[in-house]
């Protein structure tokens, strides 16, 4: 046999036999596997921040594979209960599997995650890293009550225009070029 005639019989086979619970099952298993690796790679981070990181991706993909699973296997099952017709019953067993996957993505996963993730986290003793102050080159904008704001427009007005609606907290005056 062939290099050929193995890849086309195995690609014939995972095409009949392949269930949408495996797809999703495989491809959480490689985010769970790289995520956390890119994380690591990362030279930006600081290494506290990227092991907390690493692990609650690896935790996350770890908590989604069997959630993944049990939601499209018990949808499937479901199928064969409700449809006794044999040609019918294969075709909605792989429907009601691809909505059990999806209803594990967009409920269950994301339930478990928030339940499960912090006291696993705090059971090993990693803590979310603190980035309070880490990262502020000034102080906070302080917003005047609505009766001592400024109404008019920033662009005709020499003075400090301080809003939280605005983006900057400087005079609007002269000619700016290249944005500074």
């Amino acid at each position: 046999m062939s290099f050929n005639e193995l890849i086309k019989r195995t690609c014939k086979k995972l095409g009949e036999n392949n269930k949408p619970t495996y797809v999703v099952m495989a491809i959480a298993a490689v985010k769970g596997i790289c995520r956390p690796l890119f994380t690591m790679m990362d030279k930006t981070e600081s290494p506290e921040t990227k092991k907390y990181t690493a692990l609650r991706e690896g935790l996350t993909e770890a908590i989604a594979i069997p959630a993944y699973w049990a939601c499209g296997e018990a949808a499937g099952k479901l199928a064969n209960h409700l449809y006794k017709n044999a040609g019918l019953a294969k075709r909605a067993e792989k429907n009601l599997m691809f909505m059990g996957v999806c209803t594990a993505a967009l409920f269950v996963i994301p339930g478990l995650c928030s339940v499960a993730i912090k006291p696993i986290m705090d059971y090993i003793g990693i803590k979310a890293p603190d980035h309070e102050n880490k990262n502020r080159t000034s102080a906070p904008l302080q917003e005047k009550p609505l009766q001592q704001q400024q109404l008019t427009s920033p662009f005709f007005n020499n003075r400090q225009y301080l809003s939280l609606h605005n983006f900057q907290n400087r005079p609007y005056t002269g000619l700016r070029i290249g944005g500074m």
